[in-house]
């Protein structure tokens, strides 16, 4: 039986969705490096939101223009949030600039 979205969390860099077991367990498949959820309860729930809007199954992102547009196209296959409700810490918003990255939040649309 699949997953109910209220059983479903989103990650707040990258929106991938999955349970709060699977990010507690294997962490979130894009963006395990910064956010280091893996066995740690608080960090998953600072890191991810239960507050989302869509769903979008991403079989080739690379392939995929709907992937291009929410800029998930170099992330891994999964199912996605269309918007995400909530912003990270910011010791992970400081992480991500000092690698060189830019964060982009989740609930907007603006670029």
């Amino acid at each position: 039986m699949p997953p109910k979205k209220a059983d479903l969390r989103a990650c707040l860099i990258c929106s991938i969705l999955q349970s709060s077991n699977d990010f507690l367990t294997k962490g979130c498949p894009n963006c395990e490096d910064v956010l280091q959820m893996t066995g740690s309860a608080d960090r998953v729930a600072e890191c991810t939101s239960l507050m989302y809007d869509g769903m979008i199954a991403m079989i080739e992102p690379s392939q995929s223009w709907v992937a291009r547009w929410q800029r998930i196209d170099k992330r891994k296959r999964g199912i996605y949030a269309v918007r995400v409700t909530g912003r990270p810490p910011e010791d992970v918003i400081k992480e991500i600039e000092s690698r060189g990255g830019v964060y982009r939040p989740r609930d907007t649309d603006e670029d």
